[in-house]
């Protein structure tokens, strides 16, 4: 089944999205131009990813594929992002990719499926029953298991917005005797879904509490967004 993409119109009052509008659009899709099938899949996610981002807040639900990279562990790379003009050191992850309905901002991926060709693909998120989750040596399935932490302290030691931004489809993850389909996505590291940064000490939400560099988002949001935090959570609840 699949289902088109709408905005959250119906809902509006409920989310306060309609201060949104105010919010600047953004460009979209990342230039990939220096991206190739014969580059390393780490190298080609950071291609992807543009070197200035003018990101604003247009949320919308589609029934689509998409990377869930809630429940991975980041990695930092020597590649930085500005958004909307303030600088972010950049991470890379392996994210499962699942199909489902998903919440994803409009404004950082327009309406494409995919930044650039059959191969890629956008990290985004919902709530699934469960996913594949990396423990920090191996990967199992089971349901998100969201939790807070607090950025900077053991074991954590930042935090990753992985919402909106690229990835290239990469070789699959068996998991007892199953292929789960993966992808190799870039994000940047310290800012918040809001598109502001996260203060040092803030408390997390993440699916993957254990992680050293968890993909999230800080709270207490403030502006838009303040007070979504249990619907950012848990988007489409299955009880």
């Amino acid at each position: 089944m699949k289902l088109p993409a709408r905005c959250l119109s119906g809902a509006a009052a409920v989310l306060s999205l309609a201060a949104l509008a105010a919010v600047p659009a953004a460009q979209a899709a990342p230039a990939g131009g220096a991206s190739s099938a014969a580059m390393a899949p780490t190298a080609r996610a950071l291609a992807l990813l543009p070197t200035n981002i003018k990101a604003g807040l247009d949320i919308r639900i589609a029934y689509r594929r998409y990377a869930l990279c809630a429940a991975s562990n980041i990695t930092p790379s020597n590649k930085s992002v500005y958004i909307n003009k303030t600088k972010y050191q950049v991470g890379t992850g392996l994210c499962p990719i699942v199909t489902g309905m998903t919440v994803y901002n409009k404004s950082l991926q327009g309406t494409g499926t995919t930044p650039k060709g059959a191969s890629t693909i956008w990290s985004s998120f919902g709530s699934p029953p469960s996913l594949p989750q990396y423990n920090g040596t191996s990967w199992t399935v089971a349901a998100p298991q969201g939790g807070l932490v607090t950025e900077g302290v053991s074991p954590n030691a930042g935090m990753a917005n992985f919402w909106g931004f690229p990835c290239v489809v990469t070789t699959p993850v068996t998991i007892d005797g199953t292929k789960y389909p993966m992808a190799m996505c870039a994000g940047p590291l310290m800012e918040n879904i809001d598109n502001r940064p996260v203060a040092p000490g803030s408390s997390i939400y993440t699916d993957n509490p254990s992680a050293t560099i968890p993909v999230g988002f800080g709270k207490p949001l403030t502006g838009s967004l303040a007070g979504m935090d249990s619907f950012f959570m848990n988007p489409f609840p299955t009880s």
